[in-house]
């Protein structure tokens, strides 16, 4: 029997599977994340062509009250991989197999280091702050064109700062210059499907570059459909049923148009690569 866990960083592997001790504060001042569990998607590809860099922030909490002045951060990139168990028939453990996560950023092409003096100047808790956040200079290098990257941050010791909870110490930011599905797209477990999949069915690039269209259409070109936007539509389901229509429209009009037909464009396919993969729809039975 096989069983496959993520290891997110290095303190993953020296906190075993010891709980954390409900952090209580005496007198050292301790940082941690707000979350530390899912993963930051960012691209690029909102973003004008001139823009070469973009600073991501990811929010702190900080334990044991706020100070006069600022106080300084001190932060690492730390590894990703997965484990695969092997168990004998009775449950323990007999073997175990370590695969690095493929894609590591890397410091200097795809971020600004930790030591630079731009990415040190960001690296602190505001005076007077309780919460704040971790700003991440990310580089738009070319290969972002073709991969996105992962680059997993983890809070360390520093002159100011103790740490707080272990599972709140490290976070992942999954970066690129392509069209990206938006992180709330799809179900939030098992058994709960997301408004936004509810409502506008599979994600494709295709899908997404018609809904992106049909939204600048209406509303300019800074109009997106990103993460903010879905979540929005998470919120307030009247977002989807409004555009839904219009998305439908546009996808007729685009399969009926005589010069797609020709060119083989339409109809408009989940992977227009493959002639056999999947027609892009939307569901119709939902209101």
């Amino acid at each position: 029997m096989k069983k496959l866990l993520i290891l997110l960083g290095c303190c993953m592997f020296a906190a075993g599977c010891q709980e954390d001790v409900l952090m209580t504060y005496e007198d050292d001042a301790r940082v941690q994340f707000t979350s530390g569990v899912e993963d930051l998607p960012y691209s690029f590809i909102w973003l004008d062509k001139s823009q070469t860099e973009a600073v991501v922030k990811l929010p702190l909490r900080v334990i044991g009250g706020p100070a006069d002045a600022d106080r300084i951060l001190r932060v690492s990139q730390v590894s990703e991989s997965t484990v695969e168990y092997t168990y004998d028939n009775k449950g323990y453990v007999i073997d175990s197999t370590v695969t690095p996560i493929p894609n590591p950023a890397k410091a200097g092409v795809h971020y600004v280091p930790f030591t630079d003096a731009r990415a040190q100047e960001l690296l602190k808790v505001k005076a007077g702050a309780v919460q704040d956040s971790l700003a991440i200079i990310l580089k738009r290098d070319a290969s972002l064109q073709q991969d996105k990257v992962r680059l997993r941050i983890q809070l360390e010791v520093s002159d100011d700062f103790q740490l707080g909870e272990s599972k709140y110490l490290a976070r992942t930011i999954v970066f690129s210059d392509m069209l990206e599905q938006p992180s709330g797209w799809y179900y939030k477990n098992y058994y709960t499907y997301t408004t936004a999949y509810s409502y506008l069915g599979n994600y494709s690039v295709p899908k997404h570059e018609l809904m992106i269209k049909v939204l600048k259409k209406f509303q300019g070109e800074d109009a997106r459909v990103d993460d903010a936007w879905i979540n929005k539509g998470n919120s307030d389901p009247t977002i989807f049923v409004y555009w839904r229509s219009k998305f439908v429209e546009e996808l007729e009009a685009f399969n009926n148009d005589p010069a797609n037909i020709a060119s083989g464009a339409a109809p408009l396919r989940e992977d227009p690569a493959n002639p056999n993969s999947a027609l892009v729809s939307f569901p119709s039975k939902v209101m």
